[in-house]
């Protein structure tokens, strides 16, 4: 999909996203997302150029590390801890962030906020990669 039909399929998805292609090379993206209803709303990123991986960044509230941790689990190496969604699962030729990523984000928080509370992480996958 290009970035065109990406950004529609999100707007039409999505009515808390908005977006934009600000120099026709990549689509950014911003919204909301709450794993749950006693969730906080957490403000999400996500920075896409067609034919690549989405960067997708927990703007806000801050992620916390649970007490004894050094790092968060499943985020790539980099300063801004983009979220570890997946490792080969996204085609970026056919696969909507609409139906793929945003769901994947939801996910992500929910174990995260298990993982907040426990230490534990029981979200499943590999260990986290590099950017």
């Amino acid at each position: 999909m290009n970035l065109q039909e990406q950004l529609k399929a999100v707007k039409s998805t999505w009515d808390n996203w908005n977006g934009r292609i600000p120099n026709g090379k990549e689509l950014i993206l911003e919204g909301n997302v709450q794993p749950t209803i006693v969730s906080p709303i957490y403000k999400i990123k996500i920075t896409y150029k067609e034919g690549g991986y989405p960067f997708v960044k927990v703007v806000s509230p801050e992620l916390k590390l649970y007490p004894g941790k050094e790092s968060l689990p499943h985020v790539n190496s980099h300063p801004d801890n983009p979220l570890c969604l997946f490792l080969y699962e996204f085609n970026s030729r056919n696969d909507a962030l609409a139906e793929t990523i945003i769901k994947w984000i939801t996910w992500w928080l929910f174990f995260y906020e298990i993982w907040a509370e426990t230490g534990e992480w029981t979200g499943g996958g590999t260990h986290p990669t590099r950017w």
